[in-house]
């Protein structure tokens, strides 16, 4: 049986008219049927009913990127340096990601969906990278494909399997992990601290990750067994 996956959408308003569209890029999608899922997009609410059918039907989910989370869900007011926030998405995806943990239904967190992972565990964010300190360049200029800069792996992390003790990644953020929400794991991190992945421990397969694997995957292979993993431990699990 071909796992199903969930996978989140993000909504704005056209620029023509006042109508909202719920979307994602098709390398989200793409990632997912390529490793042997059917994919499913979640529309962005916060109706409770839904939320619980959505975990209960799918036997995995893909939180994908987007805007800002708001800085009310980790008790602080908003930074000068704060972009775009959605509270509709934020009370979709955050309540989502706790259902989803609740259920211990496996689940791969990317970008805007790695910081979700930790603000739904209890987790802060610095609203600016710059507020970390010095760091590097994380938004980075060139092609969604390529490579930006070096991660760091720890030894016994489900990425490190993976990938070993570096990866090359590509970067489009410009908010990061703060105080780590509890039962998060830091599983890789960027020559300046910034964190660029965690895991849930003892969980079947948990993964938040700060870059885009699936727009690096779209150019090549070295991201597949991010996404393989969740498949496969959809079916494992089913």
């Amino acid at each position: 049986m071909i796992p199903q996956i969930g996978i989140t959408t993000v909504n704005f308003k056209r620029p023509n008219g006042n109508s909202v569209t719920h979307a994602i890029n098709d390398s989200y999608v793409d990632a997912i049927i390529k490793t042997g899922g059917l994919p499913f997009l979640i529309p962005v609410t916060g109706d409770e009913t839904l939320l619980n059918a959505y975990v209960e039907k799918m036997d995995g989910f893909l939180f994908s990127g987007g805007v800002d989370i708001s800085p009310s869900f980790y008790g602080e007011n908003p930074h000068r340096l704060l972009s775009d926030t959605s509270l509709a998405l934020d009370r979709c995806q955050i309540p989502l990601m706790r259902k989803v943990i609740a259920a211990r239904k496996p689940f791969l967190a990317i970008c805007r969906g790695h910081q979700v992972l930790n603000v739904a565990c209890g987790g802060t964010l610095y609203q600016d990278v710059t507020l970390h300190g010095e760091v590097m360049k994380h938004f980075q200029a060139t092609d969604n494909g390529d490579y930006s800069h070096l991660v760091h792996i720890e030894k016994g992390s489900r990425i490190h399997e993976m990938f070993g003790d570096t990866a090359w990644t590509n970067s489009f953020h410009h908010q990061s992990v703060k105080e780590l929400g509890k039962g998060l794991v830091v599983t890789a991190h960027a020559e300046d601290g910034i964190v660029e992945g965690v895991e849930l421990a003892d969980y079947p397969y948990g993964l938040g990750i700060q870059w885009h694997p699936e727009a690096m995957f779209t150019a090549e292979d070295s991201m597949r067994p991010l996404f393989a993993g969740l498949i496969e431990a959809c079916r494992k699990e089913g």
